[in-house]
């Protein structure tokens, strides 16, 4: 006997979103830009002191190592999403060292296109977290996520000044 639970378009769209949701939760670790393998990831501790570093550093420096910091705190997202947590507050202090990337004046044009590029991750692998996180921190996400783009679209135009 076969019970029917919902038509064919709905089950192969339940099987599509089960399979990226797959994709994407076996991807968070596989993606390393700024760190290498044998790096252990992040903590939050690890992450505020790399912020007080970059802020303390040279201007010519900041744009750079906060970007290093938005790209550990994107990971960190990742493996609270892939865990279950709520990365809402996580998701909060992106945008806030998103707004420090983009107040910063960028000197260094090796680093400005290394930052450009390590934005250009961050962007990607949070624009594939939305599709897994629960329905209270797509708000919260979206909202990064224009952030960030407004941030990625400022770098971008250093990087075409020079």
């Amino acid at each position: 006997m076969v019970i029917r639970c919902g038509s064919a378009s709905q089950v192969h769209h339940s099987v599509g979103l089960l399979l990226l949701s797959f994709s994407i939760l076996i991807s968070f670790p596989a993606s390393s830009l700024a760190s290498s393998p044998d790096e252990a990831p992040l903590d939050a501790a690890a992450l505020a002191q790399m912020e007080q570093r970059a802020d303390a550093a040279q201007p010519r420096d900041q744009c750079y190592l906060f970007t290093q910091v938005l790209h550990g705190l994107t990971e960190l997202a990742g493996r609270q999403i892939a865990a279950g947590d709520d990365a809402s507050a996580t998701l909060q202090r992106i945008d806030v060292v998103a707004l420090k990337v983009e107040k910063t004046s960028a000197d260094n044009p090796k680093r400005l296109k290394n930052a450009e590029l390590l934005l250009e991750h961050i962007t990607r692998r949070l624009t594939d977290m939305a599709h897994v996180v629960s329905g209270g921190e797509q708000t919260a996400m979206q909202s990064t996520l224009q952030q960030l783009d407004k941030v990625h679209t400022a770098v971008l135009a250093m990087v075409f000044a020079r």
